[in-house]
């Protein structure tokens, strides 16, 4: 009797130990991991009220145009991508409070759309809008 008593001691685990390295590695993990925050372009949806009555003097609107095969059009003629703030801040002089429409083709490369909405951005522009662009219109 007592033999069998003394295996029921022996056979016990001590689980301390082991909630010790569990405990470890979960601080670990919790420190070496690496948290990124990415970055966007807010583009704001158009909303259907219309309860607001249009202003008596409004800004020009500065129409950015982006076809289907990327190209960039600001009032009626083609610009390098890159030139696109060089014409809006150009188009700001004249009226600092204009809006930016970017209108951009469904076929429209995305890279060509974030630029443009950038570079409106960049050159001080408050309010950008992105509309389809409907062929005919």
């Amino acid at each position: 009797m007592r033999k069998r008593n003394r295996e029921d001691d022996e056979t016990s685990i001590d689980m301390t130990p082991m909630l010790d390295i569990v405990f470890i590695m979960l601080i670990f993990f919790i420190v070496t991991t690496s948290f990124v925050k990415e970055s966007a372009v807010d583009i704001a949806r158009p909303t259907t009220n219309q309860d607001t009555t249009p202003p008596d003097n409004p800004p020009p609107l500065i129409v950015v145009s982006i076809d289907e095969s990327s190209n960039v059009i600001i009032k009626d003629r083609t610009v390098d991508k890159e030139a696109i703030r060089a014409n809006i801040e150009t188009q700001l002089a004249v009226d600092p409070r204009s809006p930016v429409l970017v209108r951009v083709h469904e076929d429209a490369l995305n890279e060509v759309l974030i630029a443009a909405v950038d570079q409106a951005e960049q050159a001080g522009v408050t309010k950008v809008n992105v509309a389809k662009w409907i062929v005919g219109k």
